[in-house]
């Protein structure tokens, strides 16, 4: 999708501030601040000449327009979700809006109440990010059908939606440790809803087999999605007759607590155990030794999202979008050691 112009792009040319161009082009000259004629002018006269959105111009001096943009995250524990968040704030702040947070705390019940308050507040459009979509599909399905436009970050059949491809990443993590000479690997899947992770999981069991290696139960742990359940099920595969060799977590929070158990027993990383995660936040880099993980674009998810909510917004009877994000291996110490410096591969 080609970038849009953005209202700092306007700013730019018109010599203004965000500010002000965002009070012209969202009609709202209440004198909170003092914009002359010639500047309004001024700011109209960049916004047409880079093409910024002349719907978006009508729609937002359209009667009963609220500014407020809908955003369901999953959890606050996992800065992943923050990563999103903030692609997501900075394509709607930039259009003149504002950003309305719902938290479901990865809760059936809490969620359920999230998505069924959307109907009954007011927002110009809305982006879940949506985790029991297996069990609220008549929730889920009734929102897609709401008087607000919205943009799921998540796979929805006949609806907007914005999603990573996760079996790529899992594919090219697989091939490197294999490729390294393990041939015990232990996978931890700690995922609030088991449909979440099934790619990965999929993905390690096909790439086991297709080692010519038996797939081992034990290697396997399912967990709850905290870091103590992750240490726990990391403690159990080191307790193993014959532990793993690697241990690959299904996301970078999980492996985090694996390192926790691997260091507690006097062990080396990457020279006894290697590890790795997958989603590439922040931490990941810092932590000793780095992390090897699968890095997924967060920020380009939500920034990507909030675009297409906007397009949806000036074109609402426009074909479903579909958009697929790739990730990428990111080779960190946690299992080459100082062999190299980190590397991505696509």
């Amino acid at each position: 999708m080609a970038k849009r112009p953005t209202q700092a792009d306007v700013a730019k040319l018109a010599g203004v501030s965000r500010a002000t161009v965002s009070y012209v082009l969202n009609d709202r000259m209440d004198g909170r601040i003092p914009i002359t004629d010639q500047t309004r002018d001024r700011v109209l006269d960049a916004a047409q000449a880079l093409g910024y959105e002349p719907n978006a111009l009508a729609r937002n001096l359209k009667a009963g327009s609220s500014y407020m943009v809908g955003v369901l995250m999953p959890a606050l524990h996992n800065p992943h979700y923050w990563d999103i968040l903030e692609g997501v704030a900075e394509v709607v702040n930039d259009q003149g809006y504002n950003l309305s947070l719902s938290v479901a705390n990865l809760d059936l019940v809490r969620e359920r109440w999230c998505l069924q308050s959307f109907h009954e507040q007011r927002f110009d459009g809305l982006i879940p990010m949506p985790t029991f979509t297996d069990v609220l599909i008549d929730d889920v399905k009734a929102l897609s059908r709401h008087s607000s436009p919205a943009v799921f970050i998540a796979q929805m059949d006949g609806a907007d939606c914005v999603v990573t491809n996760t079996r790529s990443g899992a594919e090219a993590m697989m091939a490197h440790l294999l490729a390294l000479g393990h041939r015990r690997i232990g996978f931890i899947n700690g995922a609030a809803r088991p449909h979440l992770s099934q790619t990965r999981e999929d993905v390690y069991r096909e790439k086991i087999l297709e080692a010519g290696l038996p797939l081992e139960e034990d290697l396997m742990r399912h967990c709850g999605y905290t870091m103590n359940n992750g240490y726990i099920e990391a403690q159990a595969m080191l307790n193993l007759r014959y532990p793993p060799t690697a241990i690959w977590a299904i996301n970078d929070l999980l492996a985090m607590s694996a390192m926790r158990a691997i260091f507690e027993r006097g062990l080396r990383i990457p020279e006894d155990v290697a590890l790795a995660g997958f989603d590439d936040i922040e931490f990941s880099k810092e932590l000793c030794p780095p992390l090897t993980t699968v890095h997924m674009p967060a920020v380009e998810l939500g920034r990507m999202a909030a675009e297409m909510l906007f397009k949806r917004m000036d074109d609402p009877q426009c074909e479903p979008m579909v958009e697929l994000l790739d990730t990428q291996l990111v080779i960190r110490q946690s299992t080459v050691g100082n062999k190299v410096d980190a590397q991505t591969y696509c």
